[in-house]
């Protein structure tokens, strides 16, 4: 659907020509700028120095096939991506090695209660 306003930042100038909805230039530049801040550097997105050496450390060990996933079981292969996966309970206790899709799918195998105590 094209439009000729934005409906974050308001209406164009006559004569603009249409755009996609949401993709104004200021749109645009937000998007981009937030992409680039998620995408920065550990450091910036909470994993620290001690966070860092743990992951190296692991990293030869992982490389040869030699660990399984802290949360599955399974073997992480050679070449497979990985993480330095958390405790659920406690965000500041490293569990080990775990295969990414098992470490970045936890926020959706969280119970989620929607019905009322009667």
């Amino acid at each position: 659907m094209l439009l000729r306003c934005c409906p974050r930042h308001g209406p164009y100038q006559p004569g603009t020509p249409p755009i996609p909805r949401g993709r104004c230039p200021e749109c645009v530049r937000e998007h981009n700028q937030n992409r680039r801040l998620r995408a920065g550097s550990t450091s910036a997105r909470g994993y620290g120095t001690s966070h860092q050496k743990l992951r190296k450390m692991w990293t030869p060990q992982v490389a040869a096939g030699l660990v399984a996933c802290a949360r599955c079981g399974q073997p992480i292969a050679p070449g497979d991506p990985w993480d330095l996966g958390h405790s659920d309970e406690d965000r500041g206790t490293y569990t080990g090695p775990e295969h990414r899709s098992c470490n970045r799918g936890t926020a959706g195998r969280t119970i989620k209660r929607t019905s009322r105590q009667w």
